[in-house]
C-alpha cells in the first residue's frame, strides 16, 4: 500500500510539473504589465518618506512612513542634524512647501556647536497619458 501511494504521488507531481496548460513566464508579455492604479488624493499628488526626530538616516529610513503629501507641498525635505564631529544626532523627513525649502544647505549652529544639513527633492510625479 505504501508503495502505491509513493507510485500515485510521484505520478501526480510529474503530470503537474510536465503540464502543458501552466502559465510559464514565456507565456507572460512583460512589456504590457502596468503598476495597479493607486487612488490619489488628488490631481498630481505625490508621497515622501516621513519620519521625525530618528536618531539616524538608517532609523529613519527603516521606519520611515510613505505618506500623501499636502496639496501646498511640492517637495521631500530632509533636515539632518550632526555633532561637531560629524555624528548623527537626529533626522526629520516630512512634505514641504517652496518657502519651507528657502535655507536649505549646511548652517552651523554656534551656541550648541551642531551642523544642520537641509535638503530639499523635487518628488517624482508620474506622467499621466
Amino acid at each position: 500500500m505504501p508503495l502505491l501511494c509513493h507510485a500515485l504521488t510521484v505520478a501526480v507531481v510529474q503530470t503537474f510539473i510536465f503540464s502543458e496548460n501552466r502559465a510559464f513566464a514565456k507565456n507572460i508579455n512583460f512589456y504590457n504589465v502596468r503598476p495597479p492604479l493607486d487612488p490619489t488624493p488628488f490631481p498630481n499628488s505625490f508621497k515622501c518618506f516621513t519620519c521625525e526626530n530618528a536618531g539616524d538616516n538608517y532609523n529613519c529610513n527603516r521606519w520611515a512612513e510613505d505618506k500623501w503629501c499636502p496639496q501646498n507641498t511640492r517637495y521631500c525635505l530632509t533636515v539632518h542634524h550632526f555633532t561637531s564631529h560629524g555624528r548623527s544626532t537626529s533626522i526629520t523627513k516630512k512634505c514641504a512647501s517652496t518657502s519651507e525649502c528657502h535655507f536649505v544647505g549646511c548652517h552651523h549652529s554656534r551656541d550648541s556647536e551642531h551642523t544642520v544639513r537641509s535638503i530639499c527633492v523635487c518628488s517624482y510625479r508620474p506622467v499621466v497619458s
